[in-house]
C-alpha cells in the first residue's frame, strides 16, 4: 500500500515538473530519470519476442535439417541458404528448413566449443533429427566411417546421378557397407564463391534414417544449379 502511494506521489510530482519544461528538456528528463525503466522494458519485450519466436518455430514441421561444419569462410551461410532453398523448394506455410553453420569441430582439440559442437552433432544424430551434414574432408571421412549413411547413387534420379558421377565419395560407412557415402561439393554453387581459398574440400553426407529423401534430393539439385 505504501509503495503504491509513493509511486502515485512520484508520478504526480514528475507530471508537475514536466509542465514547466520545454520539449527538449522533457526528452532529457525522460532519458535521465527513466532510462533504466525503458531499458528493462526493451529487454523484456525482446525476451518475449524471442520466446514467441521459439514457440512458433517449435510448432512448425521441419522439411530438411542440415549442419555445415567448420565453415570458416562463410561458404554456407545458413540464414541465406534457408531463405533461398525455401523459395526454391516452395516450402509451404507451417513448414520450415533448418540449417546451422555455427558448429566448429576439431577432434584433437580440448576446446569447450569444439566439444559442445561435437556433442550437439552426435545428439541430433542419436535423436534422428539431422538429415545431412557438410564437413571438410578429414571430418567427412571420420563421420562416414562412424555413422550409417545413405547410398546416394540409389536415391538420386538418373539425370542427377549421371551428372554427379565424378563427385561421388565412396567409402565403407559405419555399417561396414561400401557405397557412395557422400558428395564432393567442389563443383557445387557453394564453392564457386570468389572468397573460397581451396584450402579444404567439403563433402555432403546424408544419414540413412532420414525420412526427408525427397527434400534432400531437391537440395542436392539446388546445390548444382
Amino acid at each position: 500500500m505504501k509503495l503504491r502511494r509513493r509511486m502515485a506521489e512520484n508520478f504526480k510530482r514528475d507530471r508537475e515538473t514536466l509542465k514547466t519544461l520545454t520539449f527538449r528538456q522533457k526528452i532529457r528528463f525522460f532519458m535521465d530519470y527513466y532510462r533504466w525503466s525503458f531499458f528493462l522494458l526493451l529487454v523484456l519485450l525482446l525476451l518475449l519476442f524471442y520466446i514467441a519466436d521459439m514457440i512458433s518455430e517449435s510448432r512448425m514441421t521441419i522439411d530438411l535439417q542440415g549442419f555445415f561444419i567448420n565453415d570458416r569462410q562463410n561458404l554456407f551461410p545458413a540464414e541465406k541458404l534457408i531463405d533461398d532453398f525455401s523459395e526454391y523448394q516452395n516450402t509451404p506455410p507451417g513448414h520450415r528448413i533448418a540449417f546451422e553453420d555455427s558448429l566448429f569441430i576439431d577432434l584433437d582439440s580440448g576446446s569447450e566449443y569444439h566439444a559442445a559442437s561435437q556433442s550437439k552433432l552426435v545428439a541430433y544424430i542419436a535423436a534422428r533429427e539431422l538429415d545431412f551434414l557438410v564437413a571438410p574432408e578429414d571430418l567427412a571421412t571420420y563421420y562416414a566411417q562412424s555413422f550409417s549413411l545413405l547410398n546416394l547413387e540409389e536415391i538420386l534420379p538418373d539425370d542427377l546421378r549421371e551428372y554427379l558421377a565424378e563427385d561421388f565419395y565412396y567409402c565403407t560407412d559405419g555399417t561396414g557397407t561400401e557405397k557412395a557415402c557422400g558428395l564432393n561439393l567442389c563443383r557445387s554453387r557453394f564453392l564457386q564463391d570468389p572468397v573460397y581459398d581451396h584450402a579444404e574440400s567439403y563433402y555432403l553426407l546424408a544419414l540413412s534414417y532420414t525420412p526427408h529423401q525427397e527434400a534432400l534430393v531437391s537440395f542436392i539439385r539446388y546445390a548444382y544449379e
